[in-house]
């Protein structure tokens, strides 16, 4: 009779957290049995502990071989055990902060440290990557002097926002267009979260995204008098940003761009009109109020994803500081939820530390969210919009080499790729290794254009135990050639395995 065989799934829940001791010192000396964990307040076990500390200089990264180009710094040599992103968001930030925010970034700079590894985006129109990760302070104080020409603001977005007209204070017309930027705003402010995130998930250690910006509010419209066609809440697109956030262990650390600011009722931004009779407004039937500040949003994704959130301060630099010096030593507890339903609810995480006098930092959950769906169509869309992510994803490993050959015609293109094990997931089934892989590839000119339609071609694999276990060892192997494209210089590369884990490289082929 055949054997018979039984499956079953399990889920590792891995938290990252931070403990200061009163006068905010990192506290090192904790172990595993100090710390307790609930799920929902049900007691969890934590079956995976570790401590990673910053006291020692990792060697300097191995140089590529010519050719091949990687998404993997996990497996360079030297790899961090703690990154840290700086954001300065020009999108969402008047052109008087950004010129402050930007010289503070400099000054912290200035006094950088051996152990700190700082990578610089802007976020504007699109997501920039201003400099990848670094320990040099004199390479990015260049790069930030270089692209000073690139700060000047978008259109409106550096002029600083006007939200009367969203509030229902100005005229229909002008209402509807500022809601209609203002909502394009939030959206690529958001996706570039999300986007940051995917860059982020396959990197080690502790990760911290300095969010230097004014802000952008949760919902816009007003709360007050009849409802407003232009009333919206992002409460969707937040929730997805800050899973994104959480399963790539990202810590959000918002600083306001603002500096010290005046209260609210001094804010020439919140003048009233004159009153008229009765007390009312002029010109107004009742007081209208704004649903959300550009606060709450930092606030929100910095409490969530286990950050703090900076306001009201002109120490800017020491701000940035503080969010790095809690990657000093840092623990990871993992644990297997004794809730093993994807019913793809929040389930709220507590962590205590048996030490008084502490302050513990930490994610406050996650979403048990079940496998993707596997609509041909949906894993389409979803390879061509990864193809325009400004930024590596890393949550599947993958090394690709790319060379020009002859065959079966000159001026060739051969890709190599090499996809990590580890993220593939082959599923036992009959004595057998099964799954399926996408591969996607586009070229692109030197502005990020696409040319051509793109290769799209989908592996199944159905791999014999000896075949498996050369996979693990080495890795899925594919391999791929197409004809250049004129005046193409850049070929993008997404893998994907279900959906699940999008992933992309790119390399330059000029």
């Amino acid at each position: 009779p055949p054997d018979i065989v039984f499956h079953t799934t399990t889920r590792l829940v891995q938290v990252n957290v931070v403990v200061h001791d009163h006068d905010g010192r990192p506290v090192g000396d904790l172990k595993k049995e100090d710390f307790s964990l609930t799920e929902k307040g049900k007691p969890q076990e934590i079956s995976f502990f570790s401590v990673e500390s910053l006291d020692k200089l990792p060697a300097p990264p191995a140089k590529l071989p010519p050719h091949i180009f990687s998404n993997q710094l996990a497996q360079r040599e030297g790899a961090p055990t703690s990154v840290t992103v700086i954001l300065l968001d020009s999108l969402n930030t008047n052109f008087v902060d950004q010129t402050y925010a930007r010289t503070a970034v400099i000054d912290f700079l200035l006094q950088l440290k051996p152990t700190d590894h700082i990578a610089i985006m802007r976020l504007s129109g699109k997501l920039q990557m201003l400099h990848d990760y670094t320990t040099d302070a004199s390479d990015l104080i260049k790069r930030l002097q270089e692209s000073r020409a690139e700060m000047f603001p978008d259109g409106a977005a550096g002029s600083g926002f006007d939200l009367s007209p969203i509030l229902g204070l100005g005229g229909s017309g002008r209402s509807q267009s500022a809601s209609f930027i203002m909502n394009d705003r939030i959206l690529n402010t958001l996706s570039a979260m999300t986007a940051i995130a995917n860059h982020l998930a396959g990197v080690p250690g502790r990760k911290n995204l300095v969010w230097v910006s004014d802000g952008i509010p949760l919902a816009i419209g007003s709360i007050m008098g009849p409802p407003s066609q232009d009333q919206r809440f992002y409460t969707a697109q937040v929730q997805e940003a800050e899973r994104a956030l959480n399963n790539a262990d990202v810590s959000v650390y918002a600083v306001d761009a603002r500096g010290l600011t005046p209260p609210r009722q001094f804010s020439a931004a919140n003048a009233s009109p004159p009153l008229g009779r009765g007390g009312s407004r002029a010109g107004m039937s009742a007081p209208r109020a704004p649903i959300s500040t550009r606060w709450d949003s930092m606030v929100e994704l910095s409490d969530r994803t286990g950050g703090r959130a900076y306001r009201n301060t002109n120490d800017l630099k020491g701000a940035i500081r503080e969010a790095i010096g809690d990657s000093e030593i840092t623990y990871t507890l993992g644990y297997h939820p004794t809730n093993t339903e994807m019913d793809g609810k929040f389930r709220e995480i507590k962590i205590k530390v048996d030490r008084p006098g502490v302050n513990v930092r930490y994610r406050k959950g996650y979403v048990a969210q079940a496998a993707a769906t596997q609509d041909p169509k949906a894993r389409q869309e979803e390879l061509r919009n990864a193809v325009w992510s400004p930024l590596d994803a890393t949550g599947l490993g993958v090394n690709a080499k790319v060379d020009f050959v002859d065959k079966p015609q000159p001026n060739t293109v051969q890709v190599l790729v090499q996809v990590n094990s580890s993220g593939l997931n082959l599923e036992a089934k009959d004595g057998r290794y099964t799954g399926k892989v996408d591969f996607f590839m586009v070229q692109k000119d030197d502005r990020g254009n696409q040319i051509g339609g793109g290769v799209t071609d989908t592996v199944e694999l159905n791999l014999k135990p000896e075949t498996y276990a050369k996979v693990v060892q080495q890795g899925l192997v594919y391999r791929k050639t197409f004809s250049k494209e004129t005046n193409a210089s850049i070929v993008r590369l997404v893998v994907d395995r279900k959906s699940t884990r999008l992933n992309s490289s790119h390399a330059n082929i000029s």
